[in-house]
């Protein structure tokens, strides 16, 4: 995101709501902006902090619920929840389908960039 974009957003941070029914809000904080690198492509993935919520957990709420049933032998759902969570771990982000997500976006805006870079040069006659 450009300087400029970052404004047209209203400042460094984003905040947005996924999942109107379960009301999962997020905030993005822009900590740094610098010169993008001319031969990389973005965008492109740095980093991330913890894996995402599964999808239908119930909310904020259900997830956390999610996680403590498992862990609690006693919790009156940690049979159930032991199933349906099967590996989940909070902790372990799975950073290749972010990437190629982001790669694919990034070859899209490249292919765009390189067709208008296409059309703006001038046909020469000979």
């Amino acid at each position: 995101m450009s300087a400029t974009q970052m404004k047209t957003f209203g400042g460094p941070v984003i905040d947005y709501l996924y999942d109107f029914g379960s009301s999962w809000e997020h905030r993005l904080t822009v900590t740094k902006v610098r010169a993008g690198n001319p031969e990389a492509s973005y965008p492109c993935y740095l980093g991330g902090e913890r894996n995402a919520p599964p999808e239908d957990c119930g909310g904020i709420p259900g997830f956390y619920d999610m996680l403590e049933a498992p862990a609690d032998p006693n919790h009156p759902n940690h049979a159930d929840a032991s199933e349906w969570a099967d590996n989940y771990d909070p902790g372990v982000i799975d950073e290749l389908p972010i990437k190629y997500a982001l790669a694919r976006i990034a070859n899209r805006r490249n292919a765009a960039k390189a067709r208008g870079v296409k059309k703006a040069q001038p046909k020469t006659v000979t």
